[in-house]
């Protein structure tokens, strides 16, 4: 399958609300192709998450809708309703239009701090490129180990890195994209009340809800 691409200036990329008037329906079969070669043929689109999809596919492509797109994205939810798994698709699906973001386990993250003891991948994007912080997705929040000890110095990793991405997002709007299985006041447990309330100034807080898909 073959898609003529234009240049698009995608506000993950370009930390812009502009609104952009394109014809989104080759990007839509685009979509679901891409889609269903990350999940292997089992990507849906039904009654269930057709709005949310729908919803996200306009923000991201800076088109009026539901969302704010000044904002980033938290997805929040049980266990297997999908969350991890729409993130992973529009990041590929990006990657295939040659603007991607990563997508990031939180545990992973603590693990390689543990390691390492370095966070600079996460603020700075060192190692990945030269441009500096960019769009990120921090998946399964809230599962980490907290804290987490790197010799005898022991960290709250994604509270930290939440906190410097907020001060970013401040400065420039760079947009940060977290899923996760904890409600606001898990949040508050486990990150404290500065996230729990800066959370709601720095993403579009979005329930994903519904039967397991698992």
């Amino acid at each position: 399958m073959t898609i003529k691409v234009t240049r698009l200036k995608m506000p993950i990329i370009q930390n812009t609300t502009e609104s952009l008037k394109i014809d989104l329906d080759p990007y839509k079969r685009w979509f679901l192709h891409v889609a269903g070669q990350v999940t292997k043929g089992t990507f849906r689109i039904d009654e269930r998450n057709r709005d949310l999809v729908n919803d996200l596919f306009l923000y991201f492509h800076l088109q009026e809708g539901r969302f704010d797109r000044r904002k980033g994205i938290w997805l929040e939810g049980p266990v297997g309703t999908g969350k991890s798994t729409l993130m992973q698709v529009f990041s590929q699906y990006f990657k295939s239009l040659r603007m991607g973001f990563r997508v990031y386990i939180c545990s992973q993250v603590t693990t390689d701090y543990s390691l390492t003891g370095d966070l600079s991948r996460y603020l700075d994007n060192a190692g990945w490129s030269s441009s500096g912080p960019v769009p990120m997705c921090f998946d399964e929040l809230g599962r980490e180990p907290i804290p987490t000890k790197y010799y005898g110095t022991e960290l709250n990793v994604m509270q930290h890195i939440l906190h410097i991405r907020y001060s970013y997002w401040q400065a420039t709007g760079l947009k940060t994209f977290v899923t996760t299985n904890a409600d606001g006041d898990e949040i508050e447990r486990l990150y404290g009340d500065f996230i729990r309330d800066r959370r709601k100034e720095m993403f579009n807080i979005i329930p994903v809800t519904g039967d397991s898909r698992r």
